[in-house]
């Protein structure tokens, strides 16, 4: 059995043997509203909140000096400074995760099997797939999953261009002006930039940014349309 973090098989990293791999459930935060004279409340909509994946394992080493720099590779390895990829066995969809815990190992007991790991996915607590899928705007595509997946619309403009449109066929983005250079419009984040400089400003307040969804879906306009399926 074998778990990537960042694109590292944790047992390239020291000799572990993996005990078990535990994923949570997305956590449900329900928003409800307390009714005023009569009992109970109502439910307004459902709020998801993160999902954490606990790696527990053992590192069977009664060289103490050895077990002990095996922990601290293992400690460089489960970063804490962003969201990684987490790749899991037996599966082709990825979660993105940070290390929010790690080992309290037993100096003594070497032979312990409760090393712990856990990782805590917020951005992004979808099973994702792992690789994007890319087609040219103006193609239709069919999007499976149980959750929005992600999506961005990529160009290269050689030249600046005026009146930059992209639609679903219900709501319309309109650029009055785009820079030449690498475009990026992040539908989730409903974002748009050139080269990492927003162009938020040249953005129609009139129109809508297209909303990512699954089913048949289709983008016309310049470019191409990058997405990744995801599910809960």
């Amino acid at each position: 059995m074998d778990f990537k973090y960042n694109g590292v098989d944790i047992t390239t990293v020291a000799p572990v043997k993996i005990d078990d791999i535990r994923v949570s459930p997305i956590q449900y935060a329900p928003v409800v509203r307390p009714r005023a004279f009569q009992f109970g409340s109502e439910f307004v909509r459902m709020r998801g909140g993160e999902r954490t994946v606990a790696l527990t394992f053992a590192l069977l080493d009664n060289v103490r000096t050895s077990r002990q720099n095996a922990l601290f590779a293992l400690s460089e390895w489960a970063k804490t400074d962003a969201e990684y990829m987490i790749e899991i066995p037996d599966t082709t969809r990825v979660l993105f995760g940070v290390c929010t815990q790690k080992p309290d190992p037993s100096i003594r007991q070497w032979w312990e099997n409760k090393l712990r790991f856990v990782f805590s996915c917020y951005e992004n607590p979808y099973w994702t797939d792992k690789e994007e899928t890319t087609v040219d705007c103006g193609v239709s595509v069919s999007v499976a999953g149980d959750a929005p997946p992600l999506m961005v619309i990529r160009n290269t403009f050689d030249e600046a261009a005026e009146d930059v449109e992209y639609s679903d066929g219900v709501r319309t983005m309109t650029f009055s002006e785009i820079p030449a250079g690498d475009m990026v419009i992040d539908l989730n984040r409903q974002t748009a930039a050139v080269d990492g400089v927003s162009i938020m400003g040249a953005f129609d307040p009139a129109g809508q940014f297209v909303e990512p969804g699954t089913g048949s879906f289709m983008i016309t306009g310049t470019g191409a349309l990058s997405y990744r399926q995801r599910w809960e």
